[in-house]
């Protein structure tokens, strides 16, 4: 049981601030980022001691934790450009895919149920804020 509380305690929270610090970080540092879209653990650990003075709450934030939320960042981004590839949608950073009506709310349904694409679902009616920050960083 002691384990269980240990672990949870290392969990990384992140607020806003520290998100927005840690783009902010790797935006900066774009040169640095490698054809797989991803930085060296050098940059993950400066990142982490950039956004430092920023904490909040929770523990401090480590290299790979800085990784881990880049990783998520990632995969929210690219699901995002997969919908916006798509013929026929709709995207902007204030009402995301903008669903509106009977028929658009069935095809949308559709899509998010299939499998891959359920990351779309925060983004029916609403933006994501770091759009254009990772669309700035990733080649």
């Amino acid at each position: 049981m002691a384990q269980e509380s240990s672990s949870h305690t290392n969990k990384a929270v992140w607020t806003d601030t520290e998100a927005d610090q840690l783009l902010l970080y790797l935006f900066n540092n774009r040169d640095k980022i490698a054809d797989t879209g991803n930085f060296k653990d050098v940059t993950y650990n400066g990142a982490a001691e950039a956004i430092a003075e920023y904490l909040q709450h929770g523990p401090h934030k480590t290299g790979a934790m800085c990784k881990t939320k880049w990783g998520s960042f990632k995969q929210t981004y690219n699901t995002i450009q997969k919908y916006r590839q798509l013929s026929g949608v709709h995207w902007d950073n204030v009402r995301g895919a903008n669903i509106e009506g009977e028929g658009a709310t069935t095809v949308w349904n559709e899509y998010i149920s299939r499998k891959g694409n359920l990351g779309m679902r925060l983004f029916r009616v609403s933006g994501w804020r770091h759009y254009e920050r990772m669309d700035s960083i990733i080649p």
